[in-house]
C-alpha cells in the first residue's frame, strides 16, 4: 500500500518539476526573502536597542531579531544549499577532504539552524508571557519581571535547544568513496549506527520533541493572547480615558501581540505536516525514502519559517508609532552623514585654489 502511495505522489509532480520549482524556492524565493530579514532585523536591534534594554519586552525581541538573522544565515549556508540541492543528497564531484570540510560545516550549521530556529519559534511564548504578567499583575510586574532574570531566562532556552540539536547531530554520519559509475568522487550523509541501533527511543524523543516546539508553545500562546485581549478590552471600558503611561503600555502590548498572531499563523502552517501522510509532506529531506511531494513541501515550510523571521520588522514600523519615528531618525542622520557638506567643500576648494 505505502508503494503504491509514494507512486501515485511521484505521479503528481515528476522529477523535473519539482526540481525546477525546488530551484526557484532555494535560489530565488528562499534568499531574497532572507536577505530582507537580515536587514530587518540589524535595523530592529539597532531600534529597540536605542529604546533601552531595561524593558524585559525590549529585550525579547533583540533576542528574537537576533535568533531570526542566525536562522536566517544558518539556513542559507553554502554547504546545506550544495547538500539539499543535490536530487540523491550527495556532495559529489568534490574531494574527500573537501567533502569531510563540507560535512563538518553542514552539520555545524543544521545544528544552529534548528536550535536557533526552534527558539525563535519558542519565543512567542515567552513574550506572551511577559505581557500576561504586565496586563493581569501591573503593580508587581517590576518585581517578577527583571533584565537579569530575563536574560537568564533565554541563555537557558538557547543552551537547551542546542544541547539538543547536538545530540541530533550524531544520528547522521558521513561516509567518502569513489563511484566507478560516475567516475567521480561521491560524500554521502547517511543514518548512523547510533541511529540505527536506537530507532525506538529515538521515536519517543522525536514525539516529545515535537510537542515542545510544535504543540505546547502555540497553544501557550494562543490562550494568553486571547486573555490579553479580553482584558484590554475591558479596561479601555473602564478607563476611557487612559493615562500616558497607560497608553504606552497599550502600544508595546499590540506590537507584540502582532508578532505573537503572526507567530500562531506559521505555527499552524508548520504544523500541517503532522496531520499528513509521510509520503506527501515532511520536515526534513533526511527522511529515508522522500517523495518529490514531500521534497517540494519541505522547501515550502522553509519558504514559511524565512517569512516568519523576516516579517518583524514590518509589523514594528506598521504598528509601533515610536518604533516609526526613531527609524526614520536614524536613516535621516545616516542619510545626513553621507551627503557631502557644502562648507567642507568650500575650505577645500579655497585650500587647492591658494596652492
Amino acid at each position: 500500500m505505502m508503494n503504491k502511495t509514494l507512486t501515485l505522489a511521484d505521479e503528481i509532480l515528476n522529477d523535473q518539476n519539482t526540481w525546477l520549482a525546488m530551484k526557484i524556492l532555494m535560489f530565488g524565493i528562499t534568499p531574497a526573502i532572507s536577505i530582507f530579514g537580515v536587514v530587518g532585523n540589524v535595523l530592529s536591534i539597532v531600534v529597540l536597542v536605542k529604546h533601552g534594554m531595561s524593558k524585559c519586552s525590549n529585550i525579547l525581541l533583540v533576542t528574537l531579531a537576533f535568533c531570526d538573522i542566525i536562522f536566517l544565515i544558518s539556513f542559507n549556508s553554502v554547504p546545506k544549499i550544495i547538500y539539499e540541492a543535490v536530487w540523491n543528497r550527495e556532495y559529489v564531484g568534490y574531494s574527500k577532504s573537501a567533502c569531510e570540510a563540507l560535512f563538518v560545516l553542514f552539520t555545524f550549521f543544521t545544528a544552529l539552524d534548528y536550535s536557533i530556529g526552534l527558539m525563535s519559534l519558542m519565543l512567542p511564548m515567552f513574550i506572551t508571557a511577559e505581557r500576561l504578567v504586565v496586563i493581569f499583575f501591573p503593580f508587581h510586574s517590576s518585581r517578577i519581571l527583571t533584565p537579569t532574570k530575563t536574560w537568564v531566562t533565554i541563555i537557558g532556552v538557547a543552551v537547551y535547544w542546542l544541547s539538543l540539536c547536538v545530540y541530533i547531530s550524531f544520528w547522521q554520519d558521513f561516509e567518502c568513496a569513489f563511484d566507478p559509475i560516475r567516475n567521480t568522487s561521491l560524500g554521502l550523509i547517511k543514518r548512523s549506527i547510533y541511529f540505527i541501533n536506537n530507532r525506538s527511543s529515538i521515536a519517543i524523543f522525536q514525539e516529545v520533541f515535537l510537542y515542545a516546539c510544535i504543540y505546547t508553545p502555540p497553544i501557550f500562546t494562543l490562550i494568553g493572547c486571547i486573555a490579553i485581549f479580553i482584558q484590554i478590552q475591558i479596561t479601555s471600558i473602564k478607563r476611557k480615558k487612559m493615562t500616558s503611561a497607560v497608553r504606552s503600555t497599550s502600544r508595546t502590548t499590540k506590537t507584540l501581540l502582532a508578532v505573537c498572531a503572526v507567530y500562531l499563523v506559521t505555527a499552524t502552517l508548520l504544523a500541517i505536516p503532522m496531520y499528513i501522510s509521510e509520503e506527501y509532506a515532511s520536515y526534513s529531506l533526511t527522511d529515508d525514502n522522500p517523495t518529490n511531494i514531500g521534497r517540494l513541501f519541505y522547501q515550502l515550510m522553509n519558504t514559511v519559517s524565512c517569512i516568519n523571521s523576516s516579517c518583524n520588522f514590518i509589523i514594528y514600523v506598521g504598528v509601533n508609532k515610536q518604533f516609526r519615528g526613531t527609524l526614520i531618525k536614524l536613516l535621516q542622520v545616516c542619510c545626513e552623514r553621507l551627503q557631502p557638506r557644502p562648507d567642507l567643500l568650500t575650505k577645500t576648494f579655497s585650500k587647492s585654489k591658494i596652492v
